[in-house]
């Protein structure tokens, strides 16, 4: 077996150094040694790679060239490496802002490497729960223009829906009738985030957060809730603060509706994250004697 068949695919990462660790783990299980690497990335330090995989030390621009030939990486994987390598070297939050759809893109392009089952690919777009959601409550759709023509803030034309239809029937998560032409629901039960890499939720929250902004511009106050705090707080309420967050999603998805009352599909998306670090040592003098 090679020394680089990891089985996990780079693009499911978004930091270079635990995409190298989880490579070096399952690398030196067949011998190879960070000597050899490091000879083979043609770098003279010896104590480099421990120091990249430490974090003591990054991987230089003079440096991304060797590392990419030590993994023997090719074409998409060559390229998000390398974006990876930038963004992380990146001191201007805008030059790192400018990386990220770059990566999209490439993760985009190589679901199916990054995709494992019928899950993570449910997941990988926000088109197949919002659809399946408005089959699910509205009984019935008869064409995908009646389902490109309900979303709000969201688009997708009708041939994109139909593809998305064609993905939902094969999984089984909606019922397709031969004789009308119409999709329905199916009872195949709940199917959750818990499965899902990382890097591609961000991708899906980040097309949402957009459509947030979206809404906050074009729809009247009753078609919308968006509100934003910023308060100073501790570790203790911040952990408390994430446990109702919890709470809260676990109530709205398991609150029970009238299925001929439910009017529209929603998106809640709640974030909780600092903006600020407050350095207690500077009114102590702790930094002086340590």
């Amino acid at each position: 077996m090679k020394k680089n068949c990891l089985s996990t695919p780079i693009f499911i990462f978004d930091d270079h150094v635990d995409y190298l660790q989880e490579w070096y783990h399952y690398a030196r299980k067949f011998g190879l040694t960070q000597c050899e690497f490091l000879e083979k990335a043609g770098i003279k330090a010896k104590a480099f790679l421990s120091d990249i995989l430490g974090r003591r030390k990054k991987i230089g621009k003079r440096h991304i060239a060797g590392f990419i030939e030590a993994l023997e990486l090719k074409g998409d994987a060559r390229e998000y490496f390398t974006l990876l390598v930038r963004k992380e070297l990146s001191k201007r939050p805008e030059d790192r802002r400018a990386i990220i759809p770059e990566l999209a893109a490439i993760r985009k392009r190589n679901l199916s490497t990054v995709l494992e089952n019928r899950t993570l690919e449910y997941f990988a777009s926000w088109r197949y729960p919002v659809i399946r959601e408005f089959i699910l409550w509205k009984g019935e759709a008869t064409t995908p223009a009646e389902i490109a023509d309900s979303l709000v803030n969201l688009r997708l034309s009708a041939h994109e829906v139909e593809q998305a239809l064609d993905k939902l029937t094969k999984w089984g998560l909606i019922s397709f009738d031969r004789e009308t032409g119409a999709v329905g629901p199916a009872d195949t039960g709940t199917v959750t985030y818990s499965a899902m890499p990382h890097p591609v939720v961000n991708d899906v929250k980040r097309t949402l957060i957009e459509a947030s902004i979206n809404a906050m511009e074009d729809l009247p106050r009753d078609r919308r809730h968006i509100s934003m705090a910023i308060k100073g707080t501790s570790e203790k309420s911040y952990q408390d603060l994430c446990r109702k967050i919890d709470a809260l999603r676990d109530s709205f998805l398991s609150q029970q509706e009238d299925k001929d009352s439910v009017d529209r599909i929603i998106s809640l998306n709640i974030q909780a994250f600092p903006v600020m670090d407050i350095d207690r040592r500077a009114n102590t003098g702790e930094e002086n004697r340590s």
